[in-house]
């Protein structure tokens, strides 16, 4: 984050020429009293927020998730599922690793089975960046 700044009519500044970087693996909080910017700065950060002055900017390969402080949820969910529209894409390329793995049960030619071993592989790449392996523990 660069310069970020939020002002909410008429002239409300919560955040004003705030610069962020985070080392990777940290560990950060955000603390300020009651109507100080803390929500609008992560909102910010997730990309939910884009009204705002300055810039963001996230390094290729990371994503950010986030959780609303008082989300609307759909009460047709489980607590699981909504959580894991949070991560829908590690959750997809999950659900296409175990379909591809059901199909090596499958009867095939050559040409099909290398097709599959292909794409699992792809996939496997996938996962392994998003670090998917270890969701359920996150």
């Amino acid at each position: 984050m660069v310069g970020v700044g939020k002002i909410y009519p008429p002239n409300n500044k919560v955040l004003r020429d705030i610069s962020l970087s985070y080392f990777y693996g940290a560990k950060i909080g955000v603390l300020g009293l009651n109507g100080a910017g803390k929500s609008t700065l992560l909102r910010i950060m997730a990309g939910v927020e884009t009204d705002f002055i300055g810039q963001t900017i996230l390094s290729d390969g990371y994503t950010v998730g986030y959780l609303e402080q008082e989300p609307l949820l759909d009460e047709q969910k489980t607590v699981r599922q909504i959580v894991e529209e949070g991560v829908q894409e590690v959750v997809d390329a999950l659900a296409e690793f175990d379909e591809i793995n059901m199909k090596f049960g499958e009867e095939m030619s050559d040409d099909e089975m290398d097709a599959l071993m292909q794409r699992q592989g792809e996939v496997q790449d996938k996962l392994d960046a998003l670090s998917a392996w270890d969701l359920d523990s996150r």
